[in-house]
């Protein structure tokens, strides 16, 4: 028995359709059984574990107490973005992923097995320092500054992740643990609905325009759409913030960008997919598009964004 621990859980019981509240439930289970100290807190609205995360980072807490986190990839987005805004933005982070995609799960190899993590805990849980993507958006007040774990994107991944969140298939799927799915069925549903944009690059001084963008997305690891590898070379400790560009192709393009996506990462080399690296890129779009942020839907606006690399201490 361990009753040294003390663990903060903060939860999102809806997400993954309720899988969260399935392993909510799981992992009380455990705590009461291991005789671990815990107390809960649940974020019943959108927006509400940003300031439960903050409250709790302006907080001190000693070296055994721990803030856990489940749901799924929006709720994980919500608590960085109130820990990162709080008087201590350094408190650690624990995750377990309870959600449809998990993308940032896969990309930091995180268990999904609660009993694994809260034994890992019981041996040793120092943090490691993990990347993350922050941006300002120019017309909010203040030059708010917002962070993400996974990525943000403009165009096609975006339409799609929003063709996926109105799609009546997504509960279903989600219901069967398959919810990740409806993203890939989405895809080739949304491929001639999205339209082109120009699009400005500019990173280390240097400016590249594109006429005919498809999709645009700032990202900080691989993964997109609950495990597709957009980016293999992206690393969550590169200490350096992504951009991937694609333009315009056919239905049969996509078909061959995806088998080799999914074969061998080659789809890199393709002449339509463009990839940047820097510690800071500025996006500027010249069409109201769809966006989403750690697949949170952002209506269609313009954009004009810098992104830069930042940090989390997360524990796993």
């Amino acid at each position: 028995m361990d009753n040294k621990l003390k663990i903060h859980l903060l939860v999102n019981e809806v997400a993954g359709n309720g899988r969260a509240k399935k392993v909510l439930e799981q992992t009380t289970s455990l705590l009461i059984n291991q005789n671990i100290n815990f107390d809960l807190q649940k974020s019943n609205y959108a927006g509400e574990a940003i300031r439960l995360a903050q409250h709790y980072g302006n907080q001190r807490h000693l070296p055994n107490e721990i803030l856990l986190v489940i749901g799924g990839d929006g709720s994980l987005n919500e608590v960085l973005n109130g820990i990162k805004r709080s008087d201590n933005p350094r408190t650690p982070i624990a995750y377990l992923p309870a959600g449809t995609g998990n993308d940032f799960a896969r990309a930091a190899d995180l268990t999904a097995d609660p009993k694994v993590l809260l034994d890992h805990f019981k041996e040793n849980f120092e943090p490691d320092e993990v990347d993350c993507g922050s941006f300002t958006l120019p017309k909010i007040t203040a030059e708010q500054k917002y962070y993400f774990a996974n990525s943000f994107g403009i165009g096609f991944d975006a339409f799609v992740n929003h063709n996926s969140n109105i799609s009546k298939l997504k509960k279903l799927l989600n219901h069967l643990s398959e919810g990740k799915f409806i993203y890939g069925l989405n895809v080739v549903a949304s491929v001639t609905k999205q339209d082109t944009f120009g699009v400005e690059i500019e990173r280390k001084g240097q400016k590249i325009y594109f006429d005919d963008a498809f999709m645009v997305t700032t990202t900080n690891h691989p993964f997109l759409g609950g495990g597709l590898p957009l980016l293999p070379s992206a690393k969550i400790d590169s200490h350096k913030i992504d951009a991937v560009v694609v333009e315009k192709f056919s239905l049969g393009k996509l078909v061959k960008l995806f088998i080799n996506l999914l074969k061998d990462g080659s789809h890199v080399n393709d002449p339509q997919f463009h990839y940047f690296e820097a510690d800071k890129i500025r996006v500027t779009t010249m069409k109201k598009e769809y966006a989403q942020v750690d697949g949170e839907e952002i209506k269609p606006n313009l954009f004009n964004i810098e992104f830069s690399v930042s940090s989390f201490n997360l524990l796993r």
